[in-house]
């Protein structure tokens, strides 16, 4: 039988907003040494995932807009908005907590239900950008809309990854257990090195970009290796792979802490804000290189971003219902 688990409190303790009383339940609970065991891992990854998610700031904007949409809010209704500064703690909160309990609590399940052979990790990252560290210490970056599904700790031959969004990994070598990454048609096998996949549902194509050692992809009819500064892209419907030549830092652009543009066209920054904020974007060639601008992009909210650069140049832009943007010349 599973053993209930006091999420209250141990959210709670992680956050250190816990009671008296409420420490005094929990240290009841944690009197069990497998109950301890278990809230030092959590303890261990709340740490990692607060010092990595305190230099970034979700786009707070659109996430409000998007749950008065879905909860079908009217528009003449108003929706209160919390400050900036209060925003961020929250979804920092809830971020870092949704990720703890999502993972722990699938090793959870199988430590006590006796089945720890059969147990599968779960990372998701939500709204931003996540990082992970898993068991077998490789790191991984998710980008919004993200889930990981790892089959690491148990298996003895090899470390196996499932995939549905983009990530960036940064893989522990371990030449008893190579890594594996699996995608919608594509595999990649991988001995530690660092490359970044993207992998939506809902596109066309999958990209897996490399940017240090080697991998090699498998396919329905192909079997391929790639070498860093090239790209492999596999189109669904047509089975195909290829590879070429690519700018491997920008497909993991999305990753760093800010990108600098000094005299940068529209264009070229607009590629980067697609790959940043992962939001289509339909931009005017009137405009797109006749403006220029020069900043620091950091994890300041896309529409920030917009109203600055309608200032500095004559530009418009809107959003549509399916969050997509255009720019236009004002």
């Amino acid at each position: 039988m599973i053993r209930e688990m006091p999420w209250n409190l141990i959210i709670s303790k992680l956050k250190k907003e816990s009671t008296s009383e409420e420490n005094s339940q929990l240290e009841a609970w944690l009197s069990d040494s497998g109950n301890r065991e278990l809230f030092e891992e959590l303890q261990g990854l709340w740490d990692k995932i607060q010092s990595n998610a305190s230099s970034y700031t979700p786009d707070s904007a659109y996430y409000w807009k998007e749950l008065s949409r879905r909860m079908k809010t009217s528009s003449s209704t108003p929706v209160a908005k919390p400050d900036r500064k209060s925003t961020f703690h929250i979804w920092k909160y809830v971020a870092a907590a949704c990720i703890v309990i999502v993972v722990c609590f699938s090793f959870y399940l199988g430590q006590w239900a006796g089945t720890p052979e059969a147990t599968l990790l779960e990372y998701k990252s939500m709204g931003g950008k996540s990082m992970a560290s898993l068991p077998d210490q490789s790191s991984v970056w998710l980008h919004s809309n993200t889930k990981l599904i790892c089959d690491i700790q148990h298996k003895k031959e090899e470390r196996v990854v499932t995939l549905r969004g983009e990530a960036y990994f940064d893989v522990a070598h371990d030449k008893r257990k190579p890594f594996i990454v699996q995608t919608d048609g594509v595999r990649i096998l991988v001995h530690g090195t660092k490359f970044n996949v993207e992998a939506f549902p809902d596109m066309e194509n999958i990209y897996v970009s490399l940017l240090e050692g080697s991998v090699s992809l498998d396919t329905e009819n192909d079997h391929r290796y790639l070498a860093p500064g090239e790209t492999a892209t596999y189109n669904k419907s047509s089975r195909r792979l290829s590879v070429t030549k690519d700018d491997v830092l920008f497909a993991a652009s999305w990753t760093k802490d800010q990108i600098v543009f000094e005299q940068r066209s529209l264009q070229d920054i607009c590629r980067f804000l697609r790959k940043w904020y992962r939001v289509k974007i339909d931009l005017d060639p009137t405009i797109a290189d006749s403006i220029h601008y020069t900043f620091t992009l950091r994890n300041e909210p896309l529409e920030e971003i917009l109203r600055l650069m309608a200032r500095i140049n004559p530009i418009g832009y809107t959003f549509n219902e399916n969050n997509e943007l255009s720019i236009y010349k004002k």
